[in-house]
């Protein structure tokens, strides 16, 4: 009876732990703005941790700053992005920090350096990390 008994709390134990590793992953609605629903369906069926990372980036990969309208217009303008059709749209006017959503502009990832956009004339500019510093932050962030 013993050893019944400890097979069924191993058993459950390692049930606990298979449920934790299997956990669920949920994209965030943001991620609506980039990608079609099939894609997101796509990554959860395929690759979670695609969704995961994007989640994450969402909140850490990318600053804005306010600087002068003189030196952001050094940078080239945030643009729409057309999901559909995967490309650029209009410009970006206006900044509004409780609502602004980073995957809703045309943005690119530099693999070493950061990438620059100014918002409209407002004197807001938005940072996207390099790939290198997404990446180490993104795996700082994992406990790697």
């Amino acid at each position: 009876m013993k050893k019944i008994l400890m097979m069924l709390i191993i058993l459950v134990a390692a049930a606990n732990v298979f449920a934790q590793q299997q956990a669920v992953v949920v994209p965030d609605n943001r991620l609506y703005s980039r990608f079609q629903s099939e894609d997101i369906d796509n990554m959860l069926a395929l690759s979670p941790q695609e969704i995961e990372y994007w989640n994450w980036f969402l909140n850490n990969g990318f600053v804005v700053k306010h600087t002068t309208p003189e030196i952001a217009h050094k940078y080239p303008p945030l643009k729409f992005f057309d999901k559909d059709t995967k490309t650029a749209g209009e410009d970006e006017v206006a900044y509004d920090e409780a609502s602004f959503n980073i995957m809703a502009y045309a943005f690119e990832i530099f693999n070493d350096k950061s990438n620059m956009y100014r918002i409209g004339d407002t004197g807001y500019v938005v940072g996207i990390y390099s790939s290198a510093k997404l990446v180490s932050n993104y795996n700082k962030f994992l406990g790697r």
